[in-house]
């Protein structure tokens, strides 16, 4: 069966088997899903890399506290599309390089953080010259930068004591991003770094999933959200086994709902962060958790179900017999979809004003 059907958020319309491109668009995510972005952080034990790991994501995923050097296994800790490892010690005595090597295969990462918090090691020296000549990319990281200080000295003469003594040890000039976790200052440089390490495909991943610390972090993270809407919302409708009430269309609701809790993760707007919020953004709230329901998730359908949607949707999708029906539930689950993401897009901007105060 083939017609035309509304395939982006620019509204292009392009000829197509519609089944034939439901199924790329399922292939497409699953081949997203299936591989997930993986970082590496290495480092001397106490440098705080658990806890980058936490302010990278927003979220407690990491134990603080222990010390990688007691052991050779790595903390694997996932997170939604993402694969943080804190790896062990390198070249201490129960891990020294050629074991440490032939276990942790640098080529199996994405990218990798040096994290320290004092003088920087010649291990971890040691470690960053194997990387280059597997030709991967590492970023440098003083955490702790909160507790910078020297008498006779200014904040930034000591950050370029520390660039300088990293040159020095590595034998190339390099950025490197000092952060403090316990007053989350440096994570927008270095979420800017990271997300310019990466591929396109992995880059887009990360956006979607790593916390925002800037309001331009939460652009990027809607526009990223409209791609999955785009996607899902395709899906949902060429489905089409649940009718909506008061309406001759049928979509799957099960394909919006997983979208809504995708579109919630990327936000990270759990219960903690949705309690900061107060006033007028209540009822905001509200409806993002009652349209994540089966229930709420019908009413919010019927909503743009109307004549008019349809209409305006119809001069893009001149179609005939059950195509009709699929480009007529594209109209809704899209924009349905999209007034969610606008909903979450909200709420989030808030939470983050009020963490940034």
């Amino acid at each position: 069966m083939y017609g035309r059907i509304l395939l982006n958020d620019t509204y292009e319309v392009k000829d197509m088997s519609i089944y034939d491109d439901i199924e790329k668009i399922k292939k497409q995510i699953e081949e997203e899903n299936s591989e997930p972005l993986k970082i590496a952080l290495f480092g001397q034990p106490g440098a705080g890399k658990s806890s980058i790991i936490n302010k990278l994501v927003g979220e407690r995923v990491a134990k603080t506290g222990a010390s990688t050097d007691v052991t050779t296994e790595a903390d694997f800790i996932p997170y939604e599309g993402l694969l943080l490892v804190d790896l062990p010690g390198y070249g201490t005595s129960k891990f020294p390089p050629n074991e440490w090597m032939s276990q942790f295969n640098p080529k199996e990462f994405d990218l990798f953080l040096c994290v320290f918090s004092g003088k920087f090691h010649e291990a971890d020296t040691r470690f960053f010259k194997e990387l280059q000549e597997s030709g991967k990319v590492c970023l440098f990281v003083r955490n702790m930068s909160d507790q910078l200080w020297e008498d006779g000295k200014t904040l930034e003469e000591l950050k370029q004591d520390i660039i300088d003594d990293v040159e020095k040890q590595v034998g190339s000039r390099q950025n490197v991003y000092f952060t403090s976790c316990r007053t989350s200052t440096g994570f927008d440089s270095l979420q800017d770094a990271i997300q310019e390490s990466l591929e396109p495909a992995k880059k887009e991943k990360y956006i979607r999933y790593a916390k925002a610390y800037t309001v331009e972090h939460l652009e990027q993270k809607r526009e990223e959200c409209k791609k999955l809407v785009t996607k899902y919302a395709a899906i949902a409708a060429a489905n089409g086994i649940n009718p909506v009430p008061g309406v001759d269309i049928s979509v799957d609701l099960s394909v919006m709902l997983k979208l809504f809790s995708q579109i919630n993760k990327a936000y990270g707007l759990n219960d903690a962060k949705l309690a900061l919020l107060e006033g007028a953004l209540l009822p905001v709230a509200k409806k993002v958790l009652d349209y994540a329901t089966k229930e709420g998730l019908s009413l919010l359908l019927k909503r743009f179900a109307t004549k008019t949607a349809l209409k305006n949707s119809s001069k893009y999708v001149p179609i005939v017999g059950q195509v009709i029906a699929a480009s007529a539930g594209y109209a809704m689950t899209y924009k349905a979809g999209i007034h969610y993401l606008d909903d979450c897009h909200e709420l989030a901007t808030e939470v983050l004003k009020k963490e940034l105060q």
